[in-house]
């Protein structure tokens, strides 16, 4: 699906070469890479042209698009959401993130759970995992609005980052018919 409307201000599409410029912008902000294990910090320009070179491969590996840029009634990206690995099982694993300044807005519960009924409905997945860092109480507030489960309440020292081992938390949602 190439294009998602979330609601009136809120689109999903495809991540361009001119969405570098937002994602650079967007990702000087240390708190979300404080909650991100592979968000580079400070992020550049090259960064964002590898992800859109990412995301661009995965899609033509999979013929899906499965990473999306999050957009505002503008059109200008605010975020990413989208599975790490494309879609190559029943299970897959869902990442984002979200500008700040949108922070707290309910928008990434609504991109969330459009995006895990499209790949329920369209992917064909029957598990979506997340993973995010102990202290990371917003993520786990809009994964439990989507009706994720938390299943691994602590990983302990499952993530390396900036050189100290954290705990982490997994999160499902599956698709049992």
């Amino acid at each position: 699906m190439e294009f998602i409307r979330i609601d009136e201000d809120i689109t999903l599409s495809k991540t361009n070469h001119s969405d570098c410029d937002a994602m650079v912008e967007h990702l000087q902000d240390k708190e979300i890479y404080n909650q991100t294990l592979q968000i580079p910090y400070p992020y550049t320009f090259k960064d964002a042209e590898y992800i859109v070179k990412y995301f661009q491969s995965t899609t033509l590996k999979y013929g899906k698009l499965t990473n999306w840029a999050i957009r505002n009634k503008d059109q200008r990206l605010i975020g990413i959401i989208g599975f790490h690995n494309g879609i190559k099982s029943h299970k897959e694993e869902i990442g984002y993130w979200l500008a700040k300044t949108y922070f707290g807005k309910g928008i990434m519960t609504k991109t969330l759970r459009k995006v895990c009924e499209v790949a329920f409905e369209e992917f064909g997945l029957m598990r979506i995992t997340a993973n995010i860092f102990e202290n990371n109480f917003a993520s786990a507030k809009v994964l439990e609005k989507c009706n994720f489960v938390l299943e691994a309440p602590c990983l302990r020292n499952h993530y390396l980052k900036n050189n100290k081992l954290q705990n982490g938390m997994l999160y499902a949602l599956t698709n049992i018919r």
